[in-house]
Order: structure tokens, then sequence, then C-alpha cells
């Protein structure tokens, strides 16, 4: 199943058959205020968050550390993804859609994608303009995460991936 959702990364959702209003979206912000430097949010179940210190790394070799970020999922959550991000003048650094996958590539429900979140390990497919392929959150704590890149076709293995910031 997740061959049919790698297309060529042209900008535009690989799964054709979904309307926009179906797909779960994700974005990667910095705040300027924070000591933590990035925080990735995606929709299920409502807004989840994690703090994240560094940009998401297209090489399956870096692993970053996240924690997860309730407060900011609650401020998030009481209004649209949109405006919350105008409103506190937060700069996208990525965002675009993101389908919930199991270990065979297969499409899982929301709620499915939920119930691996609660269990620890969460492996999604993004469709961002900067973060493209499989990657996956690995519980390593009570509210400390590993966000990861898994390794496919999109995997970069050199340095110089989207390691550094540019907004």
């Amino acid at each position: 199943m997740i061959k049919e959702l790698k297309t060529l990364h042209s900008g535009e959702p690989a799964c054709q058959n979904r309307s926009d209003s179906d797909h779960l979206r994700f974005v990667i912000y910095h705040k300027e205020d924070d000591d933590l430097k990035f925080d990735f949010t995606i929709e299920l179940n409502g807004i989840k968050s994690w703090a994240v210190p560094d940009v998401p790394s297209m090489n399956p070799l870096d692993q970053r550390q996240a924690e997860e970020d309730e407060i900011e999922a609650n401020k998030i959550l009481e209004k649209s993804l949109e405006q919350s991000l105008i409103e506190q003048a937060l700069r996208t650094w990525d965002k675009g859609n993101y389908i919930p996958i199991d270990d065979s590539g297969n499409v899982l429900s929301e709620y499915e994608a939920l119930e691996c979140l609660e269990e620890g390990s969460l492996k999604f497919f993004l469709q961002g303009t900067k973060l493209v392929g499989e990657f996956v959150l690995m519980r390593r704590g009570k509210n400390n995460w590993l966000l990861m890149k898994r390794h496919d076709e999109f995997a970069l293995y050199n340095s110089y991936g989207y390691d550094t910031v540019e907004m």
C-alpha cells in the first residue's frame, strides 16, 4: 500500500483519492522565545505536539530528541492550526500532510494511529515541502520521544540534508 503513496515529490498530496479535508496535517514551526527551537505538531484526535531542539533530519542515522508538549497542543487546539500560527507569530519551517502507517506500510486509521502513539511508537509518511518519506516517533520515557527518519528512497545519508534552519 505504501508504494501507492510514494509518488515523485511534487508538493501535491500522494493520496489523490482523498479530499484535502480527509488528510491529517502536520506543521513544524519555530518559536522565537522558546529555549527549544521547534515544535512538531500533528493532527491526531485533536492536536499532538512535541518540542524538538533542532529541525528533523532526512538522514535516518540522525535522531532528534522530542519532548511531548501538551501545553502547546492545548493552545493550538483552541483555534485552528493556521489561526494559531498566525496569532502567535510563529514561523513555519515545514508543513503538509501525513499518513499513519504500520510496519508493512499499510495505512492506519486515526484510531489505530492513536493506539500506536499510546503504545509508544507511531510510524507515518510525511508529505511536506521539505520533509518527505517515512518517519517514526518512539517513546523513550514518560514525555521523552525520538523523532527519526526511516530508511527509504527519500532518505539522505549525507550531512547536507535539512539539518540547517532555512525559513
